[in-house]
């Protein structure tokens, strides 16, 4: 192929060492939305050997990372069938008490072992219960079902931006997990952002972005993106480059194709703005970005077709160009129809 994505084994590893020399706890890696776009199966395959929980989105996926691991899967977000997860040993967010009470129906039916995360609301606001009398009843039933939670949590939405926020949200947590039953074997974990920083007394955090190598200066990128060059045009002046006239020359100039485009995860929004790298030096792309291929000035640079690219070794510098952050840089790579190489 000649697009590739490289995952730097070797920083992704080191990245989780010095996550949790931070936190001091067991770490729960995101890998939805195809690991942030580095490859699900690439990242299982890297970590299955060092991490002990994985987390991700919803049962589809669930149920895809369990073919590469045999640790612990988590689905954060709504399951469509019960039944499915918990004959794969997936385990399940936990919403409210009819949840609760239908996942106990399924379970007892088919004798079968649930292993439930109760969410709590402590003010994302986007899944989980919201009050202490609806915990109370969750684990009264469970109780008295003879079943216990596998863990509670609950997600920092705004941890970098507003404090008083933020300690109300532990605060809540907190008042929560002092009702758990004792007895009980449950998880307490959090996620969000800058988590592992806060000093808090559980289980284990959920990382996403850190693992992958942004947010924190300590953490490197994992994934970088290469092309090659696969096609070289002379252009006069006057003429247009790409679709709708994205460009036109000022002066005779030579341009080259990379066959990547926005189909493989580099938006319309980069035209005109990218800069890659050939052969050590700096190419603009120029015109509209196709669906399958754009176009760079090597006006000046020596190049041939088949000469490398370098499209991409931090995401942080090609978030600015579609006014948004690294994670949907990323998370747009869940597109790309090149091959994934770990080294």
């Amino acid at each position: 192929m000649f697009s590739k994505i490289f995952l730097n084994r070797n920083n992704l590893l080191s990245n989780i060492d010095k996550i949790e020399e931070i936190s001091g706890k067991k770490t729960c890696v995101m890998i939805k939305a195809n690991a942030y776009g580095h490859g699900m199966k690439e990242i299982l395959t890297i970590l299955n050997d060092r991490v002990d929980f994985f987390g991700v989105s919803n049962q589809s996926e669930g149920l895809s990372a369990r073919k590469y691991t045999n640790k612990e899967i988590i689905v954060f977000g709504a399951c469509e069938d019960y039944k499915i997860c918990m004959l794969n040993d997936v385990s399940f967010a936990l919403f409210s008490l009819n949840d609760a009470k239908k996942i106990i129906k399924i379970a007892q039916k088919y004798k079968l072992k649930p292993k439930m995360h109760l969410c709590i609301n402590t003010g994302m606001n986007r899944y989980g219960i919201k009050s202490k009398k609806d915990f109370a009843k969750i684990i009264a039933f469970l109780t008295k079902k003879g079943y216990e939670l596998a863990g509670v949590y609950t997600h920092f939405s705004s941890l970098t931006t507003d404090r008083e926020y933020t300690e109300r949200q532990k605060k809540l947590f907190f008042d929560y997990l002092s009702l758990l039953p004792s007895s009980w074997k449950t998880i307490k974990h959090v996620g969000g952002g800058r988590s592992i920083f806060e000093g808090l007394d559980v289980d284990m955090f959920r990382v996403g972005l850190e693992a992958y190598g942004y947010g924190n200066d300590f953490v490197k990128p994992v994934l970088s993106v290469e092309s090659e060059l696969v096609d070289i045009q002379k252009v006069s002046a006057g003429e247009h480059v790409g679709y709708l006239c994205g460009y036109t020359a000022k002066e005779d100039m030579t341009i080259a194709t990379i066959p990547l485009g926005y189909g493989d995860g580099f938006p319309r929004k980069m035209s005109n703005k990218l800069i890659v790298k050939i052969n050590g030096k700096q190419s603009q792309s120029t015109g509209n970005i196709c669906m399958d291929a754009f176009m760079v000035d090597v006006t000046n640079i020596t190049c041939k077709i088949g000469d490398r690219v370098v499209i991409m070794e931090n995401a942080s510098l090609l978030a600015p160009l579609i006014d948004s952050t690294e994670y949907e840089v990323l998370t747009n790579l869940s597109k790309f129809r090149g091959e994934r190489i770990i080294i």
